[in-house]
């Protein structure tokens, strides 16, 4: 029952944690927007920051992925669900700060800029980073679990 409790308590501090990014994201957006004066809607491409944040924006979806389903490939059948799940969360969280760190720079582009074009981009992650947030059925969905370990997972 003990190693239920641990079970459980991992996923939802992952959730937890997960959804601190995603909520970080839109509240240091918003703030953001609050905050900046006159306020510049402008797409210029001869700007190097609009080229930059793009470029990392696009460089942090794709190195989300690319870090997480090699995390996940790492996780051995044979492990316990323990080991599974932490293993499940390092690959989560590192996938939330790939995604993360491109909403960051977007916002202080917009922030130094004045160009709130930049936090469609904050936002535009932020989605990506809700839809990809962790849930029970996912977890099944992508490790390999044998049917002890399903049948545990199914009562946490």
């Amino acid at each position: 029952m003990n190693n239920n409790i641990q079970q459980n308590n991992i996923f939802k501090t992952l959730q937890i944690i997960y959804g601190a990014f995603v909520l970080g994201v839109v509240i240091v957006t918003i703030v953001s927007f609050l905050l900046i004066e006159n306020p510049s809607y402008e797409i210029e491409l001869s700007n190097v920051f609009t080229i930059v944040v793009v470029v990392v924006t696009f460089g942090g979806l794709f190195l989300s992925d690319f870090l997480y389903k090699s995390l996940l490939s790492k996780i051995v059948s044979n492990q316990s669900l323990n080991s599974k799940l932490a293993q499940y969360q390092t690959a989560t969280l590192v996938k939330g700060a790939c995604l993360e760190a491109p909403a960051m720079l977007a916002i202080a582009v917009a922030f130094t800029s004045n160009n709130v074009t930049f936090l469609l981009i904050s936002l535009f992650i932020a989605v990506i980073m809700y839809l990809k947030f962790p849930k029970k059925e996912k977890f099944k969905e992508e490790v390999t679990l044998n049917f002890e370990d399903k049948t545990k997972f199914d009562r946490l």
